[in-house]
């Protein structure tokens, strides 16, 4: 089991399958997404029952995906609850929207988090629309 997965909350599932397709990417490969991306995000996961874990995405240096708070300081940190970010991961959420109606908080770099469709896409298969 991966030590990303944490219980009572189901978006960790996303973060450990986007973990293990960015684990199993060649080099090459990673290094095109990091290039693409250039970008550490910070996700504030919040469950039903209130409680917050931390993920952090890291494609500018490391090229990782781990629960917590990675070692540099996040371009952008975007804080949202448990099924907002899954429909948001599978693209049944607008990130536009998502912002718009306040479902989705941004911190940072705001244009950065439009790149995470390109990562969804890449690395999970999904269809997110951020």
């Amino acid at each position: 089991m991966s030590d990303i997965k944490t219980a009572g909350f189901k978006s960790s599932e996303v973060f450990a399958s986007l973990k293990e397709a960015f684990d199993g990417q060649t080099a090459d490969a990673k290094a095109k997404l990091i290039k693409q991306v250039n970008g550490i995000f910070e996700f504030v996961i919040k469950n039903s029952e209130g409680k917050t874990e931390t993920f952090t995405i890291d494609l500018k240096k490391a090229g990782s995906v781990q629960k917590g708070k990675g070692a540099a300081k996040p371009d952008a940190t975007l804080s949202l609850n448990d099924a907002d970010f899954l429909d948001l991961a599978s693209g049944k959420l607008n990130g536009q929207k998502a912002f718009m109606s306040g479902k989705l908080k941004i911190k940072g770099q705001m244009m950065l988090a439009t790149k995470l469709d390109t990562v969804f896409k890449q690395l999970g298969g999904a269809k997110s629309k951020l």
